[in-house]
């Protein structure tokens, strides 16, 4: 199976200090687990399809139109270092549009 790389995807990044962002990957070092986000934003709170607020369920589907998510403000960049691992999702194109886009009522 042919490897393709994170670089330039629409990505949640779960990390156990830093929290949960979404942005672009511009960087990641697996040695040394650090990931670097272009258009981030930090996910406070959000609501789901399946009403768990899991990362794997907002990179596949998006949010849930019409409730008042917990969004952060948009960042140029953002690095996160997490040694004890992250997890990175990838998301669906409509998903990066739900939250990417997401304004505060």
């Amino acid at each position: 199976m042919k490897k393709r790389s994170i670089i330039g995807a629409s990505v949640i990044v779960r990390a156990s200090i830093a929290g949960v962002h979404a942005g672009t990957v511009e960087s990641f070092d697996a040695a040394t687990q650090t990931v670097v986000l272009t258009s981030a934003r930090r996910l406070w709170r959000v609501y789901t399809r399946d009403k768990s607020g899991s990362v794997s369920d907002v990179a596949a589907n998006g949010l849930i139109a019409g409730k008042e998510h917990q969004i952060g403000a948009m960042l140029a960049r953002v690095v996160i270092v997490n040694p004890q691992g992250l997890e990175i999702a990838e998301m669906t194109a409509a998903a990066a549009k739900s939250v990417l886009a997401y304004e505060s009522k």
